[in-house]
């Protein structure tokens, strides 16, 4: 199974939504998201968020918190486990990558109601103040399955 990160993104009062770029079908298409990636090689799922930011934003990252939630999907043939994190990261001038085209940042409720998040926003919303605490909102880590099951 393909080890995923999702990293939220916060300078601590603000959090950051990247624009995906279109262009590159590999990107998903025109929608504002935050950072994932693949772990590579022996590298700790905190060390991947640490990279997939400083690659994506050319930002630092002063802290990774861990939010106790993750999930499990199908996706170009291959299932993915992939953890959630909040990432404080400390001030610098963002360059972004190829994956995408522009950048915001905005407070929580203009956050929420930009990011392109299919599932629970309420549940997001209440999942990333806890985490602004640095308090888990998942005592018990949460895992979504959202594989097909066989018939």
């Amino acid at each position: 199974m393909n080890k995923k990160i999702l990293a939220f993104i916060s300078d601590g009062k603000k959090f950051l939504l990247l624009r995906n770029n279109s262009e590159d079908p590999a990107h998903g298409g025109d929608f504002w998201f935050t950072v994932t990636g693949s772990v590579e090689g022996n590298e700790s799922a905190e060390e991947a968020v640490k990279r997939e930011i400083k690659e994506e934003t050319n930002l630092d990252s002063s802290e990774v918190f861990d939010l106790n939630w993750g999930s499990i999907y199908s996706w170009d043939g291959k299932d993915h486990s992939e953890r959630n994190f909040l990432a404080f990261v400390k001030e610098g001038g963002i360059i972004l990558n190829e994956e995408h085209v522009d950048f915001e940042w905005l407070g929580l409720e203009e956050f929420m109601g930009k990011i392109n998040w299919s599932l629970n926003k309420e549940e997001l919303k209440n999942v990333l103040e806890k985490a602004m605490k640095r308090k888990l909102f998942f005592k018990k880590e949460k895992l979504d399955d959202f594989r097909q099951k066989a018939a």
